[in-house]
């Protein structure tokens, strides 16, 4: 496999090494940021490759050969010194590409160098071996397997998002083929690669596609060029997504090597979207070769492991390193950036890091953020909301996004975590806090935790009845009532505390305890290791039934409160509402700072704190 790539100086890219999956492998990135120039250091060295190697296909030449400047079309260079930074001279202009090949456990770092000529310009390249031994080693070793040489032993070969075959194909040795495919021209040998492997080549297409196709090579006394049908119909006038597929996997079975890096630019950039997925089972079904893919598309990025992900940033570039991505990271790359990835620079300029559990806390902050900078005059340029999908096994997520975000954000921005109470007992959540915190690197910068004055961040309604009892007026019409309507909510809290303290109870009592004991399994730390559900309800009163409501807790809830409204006032039409419909109107009725619940404002002023 290819276990690594080594740049140096080499267009955009200074010094760099990227780190590959031995399988898999999916680069991410802000566009123009080199993503396409990895492929294009990989054809390079590939070239370089092929032009060392012996007619008798056993050994390297000693010295080098040279690159001709006419070969490079592929490589996206209009004059010779387009191949380095640009802010090069050409005394200084020397590039590095380095593959490091691990076969059986051994590793061989085969390097080139190459060089601008100083007596001419747009001629050729000189090139130079970086470690002559380790090419050497390398051929002794391939010579040493029955069948293999350095010719065929390893591959590399690219096909891009619009396969551009030819009208007319003329039958080509495999040599020519392969040479085509060498250059980056294997889509004008589609058919040759397809003829030979019709049934490998039809299947998977017919997998990915979910149809039955059926794939022909139509012979004739004229075997000049090659007709190749597809369902009777020219495979020539088939559209862009077939004929992407027809080119992957035809390139895929044409050779047999034992290392086969094929790369692939935008799989997915012509299928449609439930095709994707099968593409991306598909190609895990090859044992034959190792991918490398350049995707923008979310919908294709989300069915990849994290480990399968290397994400390309000006960051990296400058610490040198492109690995995979770090667990829990990807949610952050994908769900908070989805399709904007250059969002990532704003990372780089954040003053404060938010990080919350879920979709409810960000459609939270997303509606309440800017009523309340107009409402209180305030703003806060520089905030960052990340959503951590949910609090299990908090601390360990907490461990894998701060070393995540740590070489992208500043040193100095303020962490705040908002968390929901959840099962952990009143008297305990500082202590809950600090767990939080702990093994958490913010390189010394304020990490301070907020819980939610409830179960929730939905059950923050029930814990101030008059603001409750304000709203539930507006919202049954009921004028001049709020006294009547609070002394309801009280009357329904002391029969929720008297519920959840009962043990036979099936509506509140065992259903906070069914999610007691899930977050307790899920959780670790010393404030869950000896914590009974017992010391959670002896914080619990009438005062504070706030910290019981689960989700389905308060859709009860408020359902009691709307049968204590219907049964005290008269021709009530509106329905009752739910832990999601509150919200909805809440967010209608606020046209000033009096109109938000006291928890809110605070949780915003925390927010906007600098």
């Amino acid at each position: 496999m290819i276990k690594s790539l080594k740049i140096k100086n080499f267009k955009s890219i200074y010094n760099i090494t990227v780190k590959f999956n031995p399988n898999f492998n999916v680069i991410i990135g802000e566009n123009n940021i080199g993503k396409t120039t990895l492929f294009e250091a990989i054809l390079l060295w590939k070239m370089c490759y092929d032009d060392t190697i012996k007619k008798s296909k056993k050994g390297f030449y000693a010295q080098a050969h040279n690159l001709l400047f006419r070969d490079m079309e592929h490589i996206r260079v209009y004059q010779d010194m387009d191949l380095f930074p640009h802010n090069y001279s050409k005394k200084d202009a020397e590039a590095e590409i380095t593959l490091e090949i691990e076969y059986n456990g051994i590793s061989y770092r085969l390097g080139f160098r190459l060089e601008k000529v100083d007596s001419m310009d747009d001629a050729y390249y000189q090139t130079k071996y970086i470690d002559y031994s380790e090419f050497e080693k390398f051929a002794e070793m391939v010579n040493s397997i029955p069948g293999k040489n350095l010719s065929n032993f390893i591959m590399i070969s690219e096909t891009r998002p619009i396969a551009n075959i030819i009208a007319k194909e003329p039958y080509m040795y495999k040599a020519q083929v392969m040479d085509k495919i060498a250059k980056g021209k294997g889509y004008e040998v589609l058919r040759n690669k397809i003829k030979d492997n019709i049934l490998n080549v039809q299947e998977h297409i017919n997998n990915v596609m979910g149809k039955d196709y059926q794939i022909v090579e139509k012979q004739k006394d004229d075997k000049t060029y090659i007709s190749i049908k597809v369902d009777g119909k020219n495979i020539f006038s088939y559209g862009s997504g077939f004929l992407q597929l027809a080119e992957i996997f035809s390139s895929l079975e044409y050779v047999e090597p034992e290392i086969y890096l094929l790369l692939i630019d935008e799989p997915d950039s012509h299928l449609h979207a439930k095709l994707q997925r099968r593409l991306i089972n598909e190609l895990r079904t090859l044992t034959n070769s190792q991918l490398l893919i350049i995707s923008h598309n979310d919908r294709f990025l989300k069915e990849v492991d994290e480990e399968e992900i290397l994400f390309m940033t000006e960051s990296a570039k400058e610490n040198g390193i492109v690995d995979h991505l770090p667990a829990g990271y990807k949610g952050i790359v994908l769900e908070n950036l989805v399709g904007d990835l250059e969002d990532v620079e704003k990372l780089r300029n954040a003053r404060k890091l938010i990080l919350v559990e879920g979709v409810g806390d960000i459609d939270f902050l997303d509606t309440m953020c800017p009523k309340y900078e107009e409402y209180a005059n305030v703003s806060f340029p520089m905030k960052i909301v990340v959503k951590m999908d949910g609090i299990d096994t908090l601390n360990a997520k907490l461990i894998t996004y701060s070393r995540a975000l740590k070489g992208i954000i500043p040193t100095n921005c303020k962490w705040l975590l908002i968390r929901d109470t959840d099962c952990v007992p009143c008297n305990k959540k500082e202590s809950a806090g600090n767990v939080d915190k702990k093994n958490v690197d913010t390189s010394g910068a304020e990490f301070k935790v907020f819980f939610q004055n409830g179960y929730g961040i939905e059950s923050t309604f029930a814990a101030e009845p008059d603001k409750l009892a304000k709203l539930l007026c507006s919202y049954y019409s009921l004028e001049n009532s709020e006294d009547v309507v609070e002394n309801i909510i009280m009357e329904t809290n002391a029969e929720y505390f008297n519920k959840v303290k009962d043990v036979l109870n099936v509506e509140v009592h065992q259903e906070l305890e069914k999610h007691y004991k899930r977050q307790k399994e899920a959780r670790s730390g010393k404030i869950y290791d000896n914590l009974q559900f017992t010391d959670m309800l002896k914080e619990i009163s009438a005062t504070n039934i706030q910290y019981i409501m689960t989700k389905p807790i308060m859709d009860r809830y408020l359902e009691s409160l709307h049968a204590g409204i219907v049964n005290n006032f008269s021709n009530i039409s509106a329905v009752k509402l739910d832990h999601r419909t509150i919200f909805t109107y809440y967010y209608q009725q606020i046209s000033c700072l009096d109109d938000m619940f006291e928890s809110h404002k605070a949780l915003l002023q925390e927010i906007y704190r600098d």
